[in-house]
């Protein structure tokens, strides 16, 4: 029943990691599945080129060679060269009857399902897919912590990648903040639009890459989170103005760099209007509150989940009676895109009940919005064996005067 032998996979390291993540969490097996990349993690795991245009499996088990399930016109193509053993599908029945025959002596098996779209990032497998898996007397968990493990741990020389883009944001920041302030005592007009082109030039001369554009928000503009100013839709910053920057890129020196990701507020004058201030500091307390709980949960030897730390951030503004004010996830994941597979630090968007274990990277952010200006104070954290390591200092501690 087998259409071609086994190859090896010490070539296929992402497959590696997802045995290493079976081993550790226990389910009988992960059961990859996906058409027309439906299934984006099925997809960046296997990552087959050309991409096949017809429904296939794979089955990792803990120990042992992989089973894909392919289909029979597309398997000297898309499936010549992936390691372990091949059975192949023509019809529909072919299908069924083989996917039977892989799976008679599992009991359970992990799939991209989120019950209830609790982790909605993570439902891409179809309603009717599980249903299939299920009516084969085989158990469907989720896959999210084997996700985490297999996609969203990084390693050292990713977590190089990433400190280096940090430092660079970092000195970007600083240069953007100051080309705002020099064109205002130069008496030029300077725009949220020109700032974007100044930032993305910057990322040139460094060597960043982003997947999209910065967000430059200037006063009632900050209030809209993911407010991206155009050229035709760009408002003019002018004196007393207050200006939040949000910059996110990766080195463009190798396709598995990590990106880095930052937000700070700056005011144009040099005293800060005490208004503002204040709304920042609460900000500032969600900040340290969440990072005080991370480490002190990490030092006792405990577990901390996604959730948990978005509800600490939540609740210190909720104690403050301005909790609905605060209205996105208190942080994100990074990897190779802007928001990674790994665990989001939330428990209002989503509920992400996924462990931060070492190698995790994500953002802090808490952020306040309106009701005249949003303030953000964003943060990267990354875990090691030894704890907690802010890797974007320095901290933000007040508005910044650019004049």
């Amino acid at each position: 029943m087998v259409d071609r032998a086994t190859v090896g996979s010490a070539d296929f390291p992402l497959f590696q990691k997802a045995q290493d993540a079976l081993r550790q969490l226990g389910p009988d097996g992960w059961l990859l599945y996906d058409w027309r990349r439906r299934n984006p993690v099925a997809a960046e795991i296997a990552r087959l080129d050309p991409y096949p245009t017809r429904p296939w499996f794979c089955l990792i088990p803990p120990e042992g060679s992989l089973v894909w399930l392919v289909p029979r016109l597309e398997l000297s193509t898309s499936f010549a060269s992936v390691p372990g053993q091949i059975l192949t599908y023509g019809s529909r029945s072919e299908l069924v009857q083989r996917l039977s025959m892989i799976l008679s002596s599992y009991r359970t098996v992990a799939m991209e399902y989120s019950r209830k779209a609790e982790l909605p990032q993570l439902s891409c497998v179809d309603a009717g897919t599980v249903e299939l898996i299920q009516s084969l007397q085989v158990t469907v968990v989720s896959s999210a912590d084997l996700v985490h493990l297999t996609l969203g741990v990084l390693s050292a020389s990713q977590v190089a990648t990433h400190r280096k883009a940090a430092q660079e944001l970092l000195r970007v920041k600083d240069e953007a903040f100051a080309f705002i302030g020099d064109a205002l005592v130069s008496g030029k007009t300077v725009t949220e639009w020109d700032v974007v082109v100044f930032v993305l030039e910057r990322f040139k001369d460094k060597g960043l890459v982003s997947d999209d554009r910065p967000i430059v928000a200037v006063m009632g503009n900050s209030v809209f989170p993911h407010y991206f100013p155009t050229p035709s839709q760009s408002s003019p910053i002018g004196w007393g103005d207050f200006v939040l920057l949000d910059l996110f890129a990766r080195l463009d020196e190798a396709p598995d760099s990590v990106y880095a990701d930052i937000t700070w507020c700056g005011y144009t004058g040099s005293t800060v209007p005490p208004r503002f201030e204040q709304q920042f500091a609460l900000v500032r307390e969600a900040r340290d509150k969440s990072l005080e709980f991370l480490s002190s949960r990490l030092k006792a030897g405990c577990e901390v989940r996604g959730y948990e730390l978005d509800q600490v951030a939540r609740s210190v503004l909720a104690d403050r009676g301005v909790g609905e004010r605060f209205i996105h996830r208190t942080g994100h994941s990074l990897g190779t895109s802007v928001h990674g597979w790994g665990t989001n630090i939330d428990s209002y968007e989503t509920v992400d009940r996924r462990i931060l274990c070492p190698g995790s990277l994500f953002t802090i952010e808490p952020g306040l919005y309106g009701p005249e200006i949003g303030t953000r104070s964003e943060i990267n954290v990354f875990i090691s064996e030894k704890g907690a390591e802010i890797t974007t200092l320095p901290l933000q501690e007040s508005i910044t005067t650019l004049i």
